[in-house]
């Protein structure tokens, strides 16, 4: 990556918004051009001194749910930091943009800007002047195939991260140090050790099963935690690692048997037929194996279509010749369960048929056109339009769009750990060991659910939280139902 130019950190500093997201690269030569060290003292200090003193505010909401954005600090970190300053005034930030932009320009670099600003103080009368500043790490796939979902958890922990900086009343501020690690395990492992190295409180994303696995061994070693968001930690399932720092925030996919069996059952369903997708592989036989359990004895059959197979009509006979009043269709397919839908209405079949979120895109919707309608999908996540209404006017004001999946479970997880350093005190000296043990006892209620974890050594959420929700195909849309113990 080349030095930028005068232009370039002019406009960087014009706009204190923009990211500054690394993608973790395989040799030293793709690197950044700044050092993490300076980069992760700029994010912070951004995070102090880019906080221009305003008139004094009454209450913020309890959750936070701030309409107007501000700046975070995004960072490549490391090296201890300065742990107070005082914020600067609107002409002395001008001043400092200035300045920056003429050291890099004549050859002093960040370096010099910074060893320049060490004996400043600025003005006093913000609540963030003398405020101690912990960084969180984001690290998650930014742009690979998992991008659009680790996009969307990125923007919502940013922005919880600066409406936490806004509220009033704070005892310490947060700094957001996002990675790219594009799902790539070697390219994780590398991230990991780059935010433990800079000292990060702790991590919040790994949204990727592989680059999770491969991450939780440098967390695990540097005794820092590990908030997962959209993955369930299956993938750790068998490994030998004693992860103690390890923290789930979602419900368990072997679990999503439960709101499904609910729904059939609030239909007053007596008889459920599984269409036993064998091209799933293992998620599709943990799901099988979970409905029979979940069933009383008799009340569920299963009818196993290949692999390679497309044909679903001979299973769907079958289904309905053991008087099936419901279907699950098992697969994580859009493709293929909209063949099952379809072979579903050619046989007439109009009672309840389900399937998880999985299959739940616009690609089922095209695919299985009007057989398609009124499937009901069993998610892990909730709908980011239906959760508070000053989050998703705060996301759409700063991003120009609205939050997507795992949003409003992102933001939840900044909540968890600043409530975490709440509780531990704040103070500048708190160690990510501490932040990961305390994790276990935090309860936190956040916007898309409460959270809890576990007592068992599971690293999961405490047993029998209501974790799941559902979903209606209605036209080209999926319909909230609401969460699956309030469905009737």
């Amino acid at each position: 990556m080349e030095r930028p130019t005068v232009r370039d950190v002019a406009a960087m500093l014009d706009d204190p918004r923009a990211s500054l997201a690394r993608n973790i690269t395989g040799g030293r030569d793709e690197e950044g051009w700044l050092p993490s060290a300076v980069l992760r003292v700029i994010a912070e200090r951004s995070a102090r001194a880019l906080d221009v003193p305003t008139p004094p505010r009454g209450p913020r909401p309890a959750q936070g749910d701030d309409d107007s954005p501000t700046a975070t600090a995004h960072s490549v970190s490391c090296g201890p930091v300065p742990r107070y300053a005082r914020p600067p005034t609107r002409r002395r930030v001008l001043l400092m943009g200035g300045a920056a932009a003429s050291a890099v320009a004549v050859g002093g670099g960040v370096t010099a800007y910074l060893t320049a600003r060490r004996g400043s103080t600025g003005d006093s009368g913000s609540q963030g002047g003398h405020l101690p500043v912990h960084t969180l790490g984001f690290q998650a796939d930014l742009s690979g195939s998992d991008k659009q979902n680790g996009v969307a958890q990125e923007r919502a922990a940013r922005l919880a991260v600066e409406q936490h900086n806004k509220r009033a009343g704070i005892t310490f501020r947060l700094a957001l140090d996002t990675v790219d690690d594009r799902g790539v395990p070697a390219r994780a492992e590398k991230a990991a050790r780059r935010l433990t190295e800079a000292g990060a409180g702790a991590v919040i994303g790994l949204g990727t099963p592989a680059a999770a696995l491969a991450a939780a061994p440098v967390y695990q070693e540097a005794r820092t935690a590990m908030v997962l968001i959209s993955s369930d930690g299956a993938e750790f399932m068998g490994a030998e690692l004693n992860l103690t720092t390890l923290r789930v925030t979602r419900g368990p996919e072997s679990s999503l048997a439960v709101p499904l069996m609910s729904y059939s059952s609030g239909q007053q369903v007596e008889h459920t037929a599984v269409i036993d997708d064998q091209a799933a592989g293992r998620a599709g036989s943990v799901l099988v194996s979970s409905l029979s359990d979940a069933s009383r004895s008799g009340d569920t059959s299963v009818h196993t279509v290949a692999a390679d197979s497309v044909d679903f009509a001979p299973a769907v006979r079958d289904a309905l010749a053991a008087k099936a009043q419901a279907v699950v269709f098992s697969g994580t397919s859009p493709e293929r369960a909209a063949r099952c839908a379809r072979a579903l209405a050619e046989a007439g079949f109009t009672g309840p048929r389900l399937g998880t979120w999985r299959v739940m895109s616009p690609a089922f919707l095209q695919r299985a056109g009007s057989a398609g309608q009124d499937w009901v999908f069993a998610t892990p996540f909730t709908d980011p339009a239906g959760v508070s209404r000053t989050f998703r006017a705060a996301y759409r004001e700063k991003y120009g769009t609205a939050p997507g999946r795992w949003a409003p479970e992102a933001y939840d997880g900044v909540g968890l750990v600043a409530r975490t350093l709440k509780d531990l005190g704040g103070a500048a000296d708190i160690e990510p060991v501490a932040v990961a043990q305390r994790l276990f006892d935090a309860e936190y209620e956040g916007i898309a659910k409460t959270l809890r974890f576990s007592t068992d050594g599971t690293n999961a959420l405490e047993p029998g939280r209501p974790v799941y929700f559902l979903f209606q195909a209605k036209g080209q849309s999926f319909r909230f139902l609401g969460r699956y113990d309030e469905v009737e």
